[in-house]
């Protein structure tokens, strides 16, 4: 539950526990850039700076911005109702789950906009953080619209927009054989053949599948898209890093693959699926050399 929560003329404060570079910049999102002292970022058509004291985290709104702050479209943004401290004592008597949530301490799980997760996670396939981010940036700048005075302040570009401005041109920003995959988001979302409101309502295998009819869109993209897109809890998206976890200390089938490792894991996790393998993933690919879970 979201315990103290106030409200200011441009501003809120929360002291639930949040790891804000985790969370923020570790991998799940690709439009929060790190100011000196905290994160500025966009959610929806707002412009926001989310920065911590030693009481507690606040996020700010950039005056400049269309809009004054939505404390409950950021709440729900920020996950703060999900009980980090329930999860961490469930997982308090398995070695390694519990050494990945005392390494990433704080770690949430974003649900950012559907449309913009889905051609983030089609950008991501076959490339790094930060190709991604500069893709995911460069489109922002190009065919979204201006929110404020700042370097990334633009809003995530629409279906219709991307349509505008075509393959050849996100091929020129560096999109590569991600770009037709795009396109046939694009197109699919401006006939209504992506259907956001039936994969929020659908089971788990039929919103996979529903994602999977965009071109390129495999599995673990469809995952992804689900756990950061749409909330979802039952989804366990598996790339290099989690299966470096599965396989290794938590002892999983070596033999199997992604897919195989998914569906193992979704069936022993349940509800908290999303959630285990975001700490898994997050602490293998920023865990110290050599090192060791307790």
């Amino acid at each position: 539950m979201i315990g103290y929560l106030t409200m200011l003329e441009n501003e809120f404060n929360f002291t639930e526990q949040i790891n804000l570079k985790a969370t923020l910049d570790g991998g799940q999102a690709f439009r929060w850039h790190y100011d000196g002292g905290g994160y500025r970022g966009t959610v929806g058509s707002q412009v926001l700076r989310v920065y911590e004291d030693e009481k507690n985290t606040t996020v700010s709104y950039i005056k400049n911005s269309k809009s004054q702050i939505d404390r409950r479209l950021v709440s729900k943004y920020l996950d703060l109702e999900f009980d980090l401290e329930i999860f961490s004592n469930k997982y308090s008597k398995d070695k390694y789950i519990n050494s990945k949530i005392k390494q990433c301490s704080g770690l949430r799980i974003l649900k950012q906009d559907p449309w913009e997760t889905t051609v983030s996670f089609i950008t991501s396939s076959a490339s790094n953080v930060e190709k991604i981010k500069k893709n995911i940036n460069d489109l922002c700048i190009f065919a979204g619209e201006r929110l404020g005075d700042g370097r990334y302040d633009f809003q995530f570009p629409s279906a219709e927009q991307i349509l505008d401005l075509g393959e050849e041109e996100l091929r020129k920003m560096g999109f590569g054989f991600r770009s037709p995959y795009i396109i046939d988001a694009a197109r699919r979302m401006s006939i209504g053949k992506l259907n956001f409101r039936f994969i929020e309502d659908a089971d788990y295998k039929d919103s996979i599948n529903h994602l999977m009819e965009i071109k390129g869109v495999g599995k673990k993209v469809a995952d992804c898209i689900l756990t950061y897109g749409f909330g979802r809890r039952d989804s366990f998206p598996v790339d290099r890093w989690v299966r470096r976890g599965l396989v290794g200390p938590m002892g999983f089938n070596s033999k199997k693959t992604n897919e195989q490792l998914s569906d193992m894991a979704r069936t022993k996790y349940g509800l908290d699926s999303a959630y285990v393998q975001h700490y898994i993933f997050y602490g293998e690919k920023t865990k110290k050399k050599n090192l060791e879970y307790i």
